[in-house]
C-alpha cells in the first residue's frame, strides 16, 4: 500500500502529544487531526469523568472523519485519520 506511513522507520510524520487539563483543548486536537497530525492522547492525569468525556468526543469525531483509534493503555490512546495505517504500531506493541 503506498498510505502507509511507518512510524517507527524513517517517516517524516510526527506524532503529538496531547495532555489536556480542560475539556475545551479537544476542538483544537479534531483541528490538527483534520490537518493530518498523528494525536498521541493522554488522559491519565485528568479526572475519569473528564477523561471518559473527552475519549467520546475524540473517538466520535475521529469516526466521522474515517480515521481510527488505537488504545494504546494506560489512559493513552493514538487517533489518526483514514489515510494513514497504524497496524505497524500496533505489531510494534506486540513485539
Amino acid at each position: 500500500m503506498s498510505n502507509v506511513i511507518p512510524l517507527f522507520g524513517s517517516s517524516t510524520q510526527q506524532i503529538r502529544l496531547v495532555k489536556p487539563k480542560v475539556f475545551e483543548e479537544v476542538q483544537q486536537v479534531i483541528e490538527q487531526l483534520k490537518h493530518g497530525q498523528l494525536i498521541m492522547l493522554n488522559v491519565s492525569e485528568v479526572s475519569p469523568c473528564l477523561a471518559q468525556r473527552i475519549i467520546d468526543v475524540l473517538s466520535g469525531s475521529v469516526d466521522i472523519l474515517s480515521g481510527q483509534v488505537v488504545n494504546v493503555g494506560n489512559g493513552v490512546f493514538l487517533y489518526s485519520l483514514s489515510d494513514i495505517e497504524v497496524s505497524a504500531f500496533r505489531k510494534h506493541l506486540a513485539a
